[in-house]
């Protein structure tokens, strides 16, 4: 179960990146052993929200507000997805 009152923040040695070109590729860095992780824009989006300030619940809501359009059942679903796939991977402080 996703806690939508955390407030998550991505570990100094991890770095988004974005290289503009085309459709533009998008990447999360650990910079000190040196792994990447592709990830599509959304997800960097989602990713650059987690500064420490902000609460799961605001981004989720965020994302609903954005992406009115699509289904919300979807957007929950793979939002916490995402989370849950960078808690695994150990990237929030």
């Amino acid at each position: 179960m996703l806690e939508i009152d955390r407030v998550l923040e991505l570990k100094e040695e991890f770095i988004l990146y974005k290289l503009d070109i085309d459709e533009g590729m998008f990447w999360l860095f650990n910079i000190e052993n040196g792994d990447s992780f592709k990830i599509n824009e959304t997800s960097y989006c989602i990713l650059s929200m987690f500064d420490g300030n902000k609460k799961v619940g605001e981004i989720q809501k965020y994302l609903l507000d954005k992406y009115k359009d699509v289904n919300t059942e979807a957007i929950v679903k793979d939002f916490i997805e995402l989370v849950q796939k960078m808690e695994n991977e150990n990237i929030f402080k």
